[in-house]
């Protein structure tokens, strides 16, 4: 028996773009709201890897939050 991954699956509950320098470096496909919290709350650890990025990029496909690294503020892009 064939297992596919990633397709006719479920809709991913949203996607986070990691920038640097302006530019997407990498994403998280979060599948729970737990998931996102949890890879935000890597964002926000000092020294952890995800805390290298300047910004967060969440989105849920007609709208999107973004984290800043810096001043830690949210805007709905």
């Amino acid at each position: 028996m064939r297992n596919l991954l990633g397709f006719d699956g479920l809709a991913p509950y949203s996607i986070i773009y990691w920038q640097l320098g302006g530019e997407n470096q990498s994403k998280t496909v979060c599948y729970t709201d737990d998931e996102e919290k949890k890879a935000l709350e890597r964002f926000r650890t000092i020294g952890d890897f995800y805390s290298t990025y300047d910004k967060a990029i969440v989105n849920y496909g007609e709208s999107s939050i973004e984290y800043d690294q810096v001043n830690q503020h949210i805007r709905e892009a």
